[in-house]
């Protein structure tokens, strides 16, 4: 299987984030009554800054540069799953949405501290960071497709399938990170790996971005629709 660039697939998906970010905020803007956009958009910007600061890195890259950028990607995901939450629960205040989003962050900066003193050799912080993603990722998804008992929105299932996809690669990074440590799989085959798993992220942030600017376009029509249908049953 040919590798993709690595430094090429990096800038992509800095472009693509900030331009879903860009596409959220405007849904938002015309659709004000749409909670979780803003979310969703802040998330893209985290992600953003960790993947740029992840294109950075290089073999003496110092460990908090590794850190920061970790800890933004992850901070984005829990962002991206607390915006699905208030999505489905508009009531949901921002201050706990914050809040949220800053504890799981700093469960995560100290889990990931200590897998890399305990063991920087085998790559267990690297394990650390992806089964955050995979948990936060699913997390989201879950919220998407439950909404559908809410709402009832048909859209929904756009964009839960994509974070399903998007889950999916963080596990299968922290499969072959354990392969790597165990002998079973070639440091190129990981980075292989890695390159079409990063590839993936960015396609399915695309379509997560569609899905929910369907979803909030699909509500707004049925809001129109319910008032519309009040207006006529006036006397």
């Amino acid at each position: 299987m040919p590798s993709l660039n690595l430094p090429t697939l990096n800038l992509i998906s800095v472009i693509v984030t900030l331009v879903s970010a860009g596409v959220s905020l405007l849904t938002w803007y015309h659709h004000r009554g749409g909670p979780g956009l803003r979310g969703w958009a802040l998330a893209l910007l985290l992600g953003s800054a960790g993947s740029y600061l992840y294109s950075l890195r290089g073999p003496d890259t110092s460990f908090r540069l590794i850190l920061t950028g970790n800890a933004l990607y992850v901070a984005g995901f829990a962002a991206m799953w607390v915006s699905m939450r208030r999505f489905n629960d508009p009531s949901l205040a921002s201050e706990l949405m914050a809040a949220t989003t800053v504890a799981i962050t700093t469960v995560f900066v100290l889990l990931f501290v200590l897998a890399w003193k305990a063991g920087p050799g085998v790559r267990a912080q690297s394990i650390v960071f992806s089964l955050f993603v995979f948990s936060l990722t699913t997390a989201a998804a879950w919220e998407t497709w439950r909404g559908r008992r809410l709402d009832g929105l048909r859209s929904r299932s756009v964009a839960a399938i994509a974070l399903a996809g998007i889950a999916l690669v963080p596990l299968m990074r922290a499969a072959a990170v354990t392969l790597v440590g165990m002998g079973l799989l070639d440091i190129a085959d990981w980075a292989t790996i890695r390159n079409y798993g990063n590839y993936a992220t960015t396609v399915f942030i695309l379509v997560v971005t569609f899905g929910l600017v369907l979803m909030a376009n699909e509500r707004f029509e049925r809001q129109y629709a319910q008032q519309l249908d009040e207006l006529d049953a006036r006397p």
